[in-house]
């Protein structure tokens, strides 16, 4: 099977400006990505969806490949996915799309061949890279519903911490698609999906400037 990586890199962004190319250890954060991707030995062709001269000028100094995005999928409502499937119709003859965000810039090399061989020995149509969470926290999670407040749950996690199943949330930093289903589902969590989990200390998704006081 032939991956082809999609790592999406718009310039925008209302929270943490130009955060895709904020400075980290001395880098720009999108340096650590295009890093894992090439020592990953996955791919022939690592890709940069940017729409930005600058930042296309960047990935080609990184050692990437810039592929120019459509300024219509540059806007804040526009999914990974459909920047995903832009760069796959645009390079074909992939069976499948490894999305890399540079926002997850601790995963490794080895979480990415790591994630695609559980791909493959699944034989899942999608995986999506995963980290534990504390399943306590939602024996307490409530929400309004008109003047009141109710369990979001209900009486699911409404027992023991020993007792808790284990919970896991999707972290960011990888997400895998056969082509044809991604096509058809135009997101990476359609059923027969699997994950590749990841330790809290390197799933950090920066999205805040107080993220980066995270790493």
């Amino acid at each position: 099977m032939k991956p082809l990586c999609v790592i999406p890199a718009r310039r925008g962004s209302k929270r943490l400006p130009e955060k895709n190319v904020a400075q980290l250890g001395g880098r720009p954060m999108l340096a650590w990505t295009i890093d894992a991707a090439l020592e990953s030995s996955l791919f022939d062709r690592v890709l940069v969806s940017t729409e930005d001269s600058a930042f296309a000028e960047l990935t080609r100094e990184l050692g990437a490949t810039p592929h120019a995005r459509p300024l219509e999928l540059a806007g804040d409502l526009v999914s990974a996915t459909d920047v995903c499937l832009d760069a796959l119709e645009a390079h074909g003859g992939y069976d499948a799309v490894v999305c890399l965000q540079p926002t997850s810039p601790l995963r490794t090399s080895r979480d990415v061949r790591g994630a695609w061989e559980r791909f493959l020995v699944s034989g899942a149509d999608f995986l999506v890279s995963v980290t534990p969470i504390d399943p306590h926290y939602f024996h307490w999670a409530v929400e309004p519903e008109g003047e009141w407040w109710h369990m979001v749950f209900g009486d699911r996690y409404l027992i023991e911490r020993p007792l808790l199943p284990p919970v896991h949330r999707p972290n960011g930093a990888i997400k895998i698609g056969r082509s044809g289903p991604l096509r058809e589902r135009r997101d990476f969590f359609g059923p027969h999906l699997a994950a590749y989990e990841m330790p809290e200390e390197r799933s950090v998704h920066v999205a805040e400037p107080f993220d980066r006081g995270k790493l």
